[in-house]
């Protein structure tokens, strides 16, 4: 379904959301354009690339998305077909972006008005804008991102016990680090094969926009090396805790083996069926238990002297 078609000029802009086959066949409709990239458009992809023809440019390119339900990025796929005269974006699943990048773009040829210079009418310039407000978005979301992981760096340091549910968010912190990095990785390579490709379209000088670009990405690969720095920093901390909890948890299991097993020799001698001392005294079961309790008593003192409990 087509979302909103933006004409400025010469200049057309067309955004569609999961289009089926006959929906990309009335878009494309009359551009001439090359067979595969219909194919590209209908299949699933999960890799980024460039294509280069003739009379266009043809991007495929991944943009994280964010699902507030289950706390996860997942990987949004953007088609894009860059002509002389026309851009055409297809998501795979529906993005506020698109709508706030095509307001902010009316807005800024609206404003210039007759002064607006020759490459902000342009598809190029159309693409940088997209390029950018993505990458500010992300920029955003990995500053939340850190300051979801201090907090939690905080409740670890706080918690004396293994929060499971705790131990999940951070995992679900570790996938998304992991899964960010896999989907802007590849991008400064696209950005440089994709300035390449715009100086045989376009005369002007793109390469500000484009080094913006290249900065940004560098920024956002920055951010999650730092943040997956922290979150191995937070993992130690579990698993240094989960060794501290397992050895004391072993410490006092210990003491119970030996306690019981002390009681039970001292049980298991009374109760032989022979002559023993005390065996007449009327008192011997009370003193029978305080024997007991005076070795558990000593045992736990000599545990806790050694420092194992």
């Amino acid at each position: 379904m087509i979302h909103n078609v933006l004409k400025i000029g010469k200049i057309k802009r067309i955004y569609l959301t999961k289009p089926n086959q006959q929906e990309i066949q009335e878009t494309i409709k009359g551009l001439d354009l090359h067979e595969m990239i219909e194919q590209d458009i209908l299949e699933p992809n999960a890799h980024d690339k460039i294509d280069i023809y003739d009379d266009c440019i043809f991007l495929i390119i991944h943009f994280p998305k964010y699902n507030e339900k289950l706390g996860k990025h997942i990987s949004n796929e953007m088609n894009i077909i860059l002509g002389k005269d026309f851009i055409i974006t297809i998501t795979k699943y529906p993005t506020n972006n698109i709508e706030k990048i095509r307001q902010q773009y009316e807005e800024e040829i609206r404003e210039e008005g007759a002064d607006a210079e020759e490459y902000k009418v342009s598809p190029y310039y159309i693409l940088y804008k997209i390029f950018d407000v993505m990458y500010d978005k992300i920029l955003l979301s990995l500053n939340r991102f850190n300051l979801d992981l201090m907090e939690m760096e905080k409740q670890v340091f706080d918690k004396s016990f293994v929060d499971a549910n705790l131990l999940r968010k951070v995992l679900i912190k570790k996938r998304n680090a992991v899964l960010l990095k896999t989907i802007i990785t590849p991008q400064e390579e696209i950005l440089v094969e994709l300035q390449k490709a715009t100086a045989h379209f376009y005369e002007g000088d793109l390469d500000v926009y484009f080094e913006d670009l290249e900065y940004k990405t560098s920024k956002i690969l920055g951010h999650i090396s730092i943040i997956h720095e922290n979150i191995e920093s937070i993992g130690e901390v579990f698993h240094t805790l989960t060794n501290m909890m397992t050895n004391t948890n072993i410490g006092i299991l210990t003491v119970l083996t030996v306690v019981i097993g002390v009681m039970t020799m001292v049980s298991g001698i009374f109760g032989m069926n022979v002559q023993l001392p005390l065996s007449s005294n009327p008192y011997a079961f009370l003193i029978l238990i305080g024997i007991m309790l005076g070795l558990a008593a000593v045992i736990i003192r000599v545990f806790k002297k050694k420092k194992w409990l």
